[in-house]
């Protein structure tokens, strides 16, 4: 802790002692109604170190700010999104679901409606698919990585060969389009490194930019739907390289479409 926190926090201190000092006080003298000049003296006293207390602190302010706004976590680390882009679109969705529901997963990708909203629209998508993909891919959480470490990562859990085919800068030097063990420890190792830092990492690999990768993953949606005329066979390519026979049928297919509707059905836009 710098020497500016460790000030902030005496002056915090000292205020609220000040205030114990005043409210017992004004309990002994049986000053309900008035106020003394000697209480009077203390609560501006008071309020003055407090303040003084809170601009040193402000810097630790912001970060509380942003994790209670975020409130999402991996593996119980806390995610801490300092950019401006995407404070705008974070404010007053608050997390409360546990993380694995459907509900813990919506709230997580409704923090990016916004901007998921314009990507929708600009590729002409149905109506909550890109938002249901996420859900599935990622529980809504730009620095989730693949749970089979295979070098999966991001909101739409790209692989670097894919990343790299739609304009993504990749951390590393792994190109593969499958799994990939080291290339998951790396990427486990740098979010380690950066503290789940959201503006940094978004910065070294733009899988975990939400607006890059959000184009990407509609990019990819797009060109599959001109090649297979279905979303079923596009969703089911997006996970697998190819349509699966029976597309609608298969567990990812059927997990997304589940995600979109209950997105659809709780979206307040």
């Amino acid at each position: 802790m710098d020497k500016k926190n460790t000030l902030g926090f005496v002056f915090v201190f000292i205020s609220m002692l000040l205030s114990l000092v005043n409210t017992f006080s004004v309990k002994i003298t049986g000053a309900v109604i008035g106020i003394d000049i000697k209480s009077s003296f203390l609560i501006i006293l008071t309020i003055a170190f407090f303040l003084v207390g809170f601009i040193f602190l402000s810097r630790i302010g912001k970060g509380l700010v942003a994790l209670v706004l975020t409130g999402t976590t991996i593996a119980g680390i806390s995610h801490k999104i300092h950019s401006d882009r995407e404070k705008q679109y974070i404010t007053d969705i608050k997390i409360t679901a546990p993380y694995w529901t459907n509900q813990g997963k919506f709230q997580r990708t409704y923090r990016w409606d916004s901007i998921l909203d314009e990507v929708e629209e600009k590729y002409k998508l149905p109506k909550g698919l890109l938002k249901g993909l996420a859900m599935r891919e990622s529980y809504g959480d730009p620095l989730r990585l693949n749970s089979g470490k295979d070098g999966g990562a991001g909101l739409f859990m790209f692989q670097p060969r894919i990343a790299r085919h739609y304009g993504l800068k990749v951390h590393g030097k792994s190109n593969n389009s499958s799994k990939d063990i080291e290339h998951g420890k790396e990427l486990k190792n740098l979010i380690k490194k950066y503290k789940n830092n959201y503006e940094k990492l978004a910065k070294i690999d733009e899988r975990f930019d939400i607006e890059k990768s959000a184009e990407a993953a509609a990019k990819y949606l797009k060109e599959d739907y001109s090649k297979y005329g279905s979303w079923d066979k596009t969703l089911s390519a997006y996970n697998q390289g190819t349509p699966a026979p029976n597309s609608k049928d298969t567990e990812h297919v059927k997990a997304v479409r589940e995600y979109q509707k209950y997105y659809n059905k709780r979206d307040k836009h």
